[in-house]
């Protein structure tokens, strides 16, 4: 078995890959949830860094690469 990181950053980079998957509107809301879920974990293991730090530089963007991809399969859908 594979051992996986638990490092925010190789998190982030997993969930980048899996936003690149999506194909469907049920894969978007999926992802949704792991981005919350995982935007809940680093809210309660760095309560004092996550304003400043972890919402802006990691939750924030992935927010806005799947709110990129909805957009992209929501237009392919319509054509």
């Amino acid at each position: 078995m594979e051992n996986r990181s638990r490092h925010y950053g190789d998190i982030k980079l997993w969930v980048e890959k899996v936003i690149d998957s999506c194909e469907t509107i049920e894969h978007i809301k999926i992802t949704k949830k792991l981005i919350s879920n995982f935007d809940k974990q680093l809210e309660k293991t760095s309560v004092s860094e996550y304003w400043r730090e972890n919402y802006y530089t990691i939750i924030s963007p992935l927010n806005f690469l799947l709110s990129n991809k909805e957009d992209e399969i929501f237009n392919k859908q319509l054509k």
